[in-house]
């Protein structure tokens, strides 16, 4: 029972995993690796110090198993290597060892060695620590900050099952605890004595990399200000007491998973640009490609607005050039207005598409999304404007839009091109409820959206597209071109 349970759990551990086996001893080596691809680990192999670091420079891998005794580099200088050089440091490391003294054990443990494994290799025990190892790395830190003293036992019996969850009871507490950690979310309660939840964040966003945490408060107020406050403040999101476990759960799954996305956004930009450093158009030509895939992603979650994202940046670019934009300019218009809607993966599928009149909740969740969008974007450092889009195309002119209420130029000049053009192709497009409207109301809506909603000489230039668009052809693909 033991084996069969090993073996289906270890198969789902192995997909996907790449695994370095690193022994002098062929025949050892070989017994490893025949092992852990019959639990479906993918296997590299390499006979010696050296030729381990140079499979880690060339090649990604999960986890190293490393043999300690190795004639020439062994083990224990192969990993002092390896935390060495900045692109493999953070290599997860196992030792191979036919026996485990105390020195050598305080050794390892500082060169931050995950586990021992003793030799003669038992394919059980071999498969049950490499599957422990992957399940105890990948939980994710939650830091919990909160003066009851109850809340944090009762968070930490609710998510310690999910996560790793850390407790502090003070702000204090907290900037101590982020001097040495970085937990993946922070959860800020509120209202603290010495330093409340919003005092405490802005202290966290002056420490290195602070910027980068998610946080979400935790109150029990339920005031439309407090809302207004926590979003302005930064805040992904906040939580009411008392938790309810479900919503809890979801919603910071949810947020997890945005910043998951961030993170491989940011990490696939960086790593493309340097690898095409070479050539400025390859990297336009993929950059397109990442932000145009993106873009037919948010379109897919609502079947009524495949293509939005291409036609209002499409929109947007043209009323860049009527206003004078460089080259330059109207590139970075058309890729910031691609990605408008990117905060929509973050609202529920079933709000997106609800055909029916939204309730006043509903309608919460959807004017979130335009900070959610920003908090995916605002770290994208080769295009750092690709957040004002995402973050102010909602708001109006007159000062009475979301999320932030701005008004007349205080909007970004591309947010207020981008909700025009975006306001354009709702109105041209069919919908759930309606179909695409007349030209003449569209104009008139438009007309009427002036120094209101829009921008009114942004206004102006979409009037002119469509005076000039007489036989209602502007939505087509292909017309003002392709990027």
């Amino acid at each position: 029972m033991r084996l069969r349970k090993t073996v289906e759990g270890a198969d789902m551990e192995g997909r996907g995993k790449k695994i370095l086996v690193v022994d002098d001893d062929h025949l050892s080596m070989k017994m490893t690796e025949q092992i852990l691809k019959g639990f479906s680990f993918e296997v590299l192999t390499a006979n010696s110090g050296e030729s381990c670091l140079d499979v880690l420079r060339r090649s990604q891998v999960d986890l190293v198993l490393l043999d300690v005794e190795m004639p020439g580099l062994n083990g224990l200088d192969t990993l002092r290597l390896i935390r060495a050089e900045e692109k493999i440091r953070s290599t997860k490391v196992v030792f191979l060892t036919g026996t485990i003294d105390g020195e050598r054990k305080r050794i390892v443990q500082s060169l931050g060695a995950l586990d021992f494994i003793q030799k003669p290799i038992l394919p059980v025990s071999l498969v049950e620590q490499i599957s422990k190892v992957f399940r105890e790395t990948s939980r994710q830190c939650i830091l919990v900050v909160d003066d009851d003293n109850m809340n944090l036992r009762f968070a930490q019996r609710m998510l310690g099952s999910y996560y790793d969850v850390s407790c502090v009871s003070s702000g204090k507490a907290a900037l101590e605890y982020l001097k040495t950690s970085t937990p993946a979310l922070a959860l800020l309660d509120l209202h603290m004595p010495e330093m409340n939840g919003f005092q405490l964040l802005e202290q966290i966003r002056l420490l290195p990399d602070g910027d980068k945490l998610p946080v979400v408060f935790l109150t029990a107020d339920n005031d439309r200000e407090t809302e207004i406050q926590v979003f302005k403040a930064g805040a992904l999101d906040y939580i009411q007491k008392p938790f309810v476990a479900d919503v809890l759960l979801h919603r910071l799954n949810r947020i997890l998973d945005l910043k998951r996305l961030q993170d491989s956004l940011q990490e696939e930009v960086e790593k493309r640009t340097a690898e095409l450093s070479d050539s400025r158009r390859k990297v336009a030509n993929l950059s397109l490609q990442v932000v145009t895939t993106l873009a037919s992603t948010i379109d897919a979650k609502d079947k009524y607005t495949n293509g939005h994202s291409r036609r209002v940046a499409k929109y947007s670019r043209e009323l860049g050039r009527r206003m004078g934009k460089t080259p330059s300019e109207l590139e970075e218009i058309y890729f910031i207005a691609m990605l408008h809607d990117i905060g929509k993966i973050g609202i529920p599928d079933a709000i997106i598409n609800k055909t029916s009149r939204l309730t006043d909740s509903e309608y919460g969740v959807i004017k979130a999304y335009p900070s959610i969008g920003a908090e995916i974007l605002k770290n994208i450092s080769e295009m750092p404007n690709m957040e004002i889009g995402a973050h102010w195309h909602h708001e109006r002119y007159d000062g009475t839009g979301y999320p932030d209420g701005l008004k007349g130029d205080a909007i970004p000049e591309i947010a207020r091109i981008i909700a025009v053009a975006d306001a354009y192709d709702a109105m041209t497009s069919r919908r759930s409820y309606r179909s695409a409207l007349p030209q003449a109301v569209v104009r008139a809506e438009i007309e009427r959206g002036r120094g209101l909603q829009f921008d009114p000489q942004i206004a102006d230039l979409m009037l002119e597209m469509i005076w000039e668009d007489a036989d209602y052809e502007m939505r087509d693909e292909g017309f003002y071109g392709e990027f």
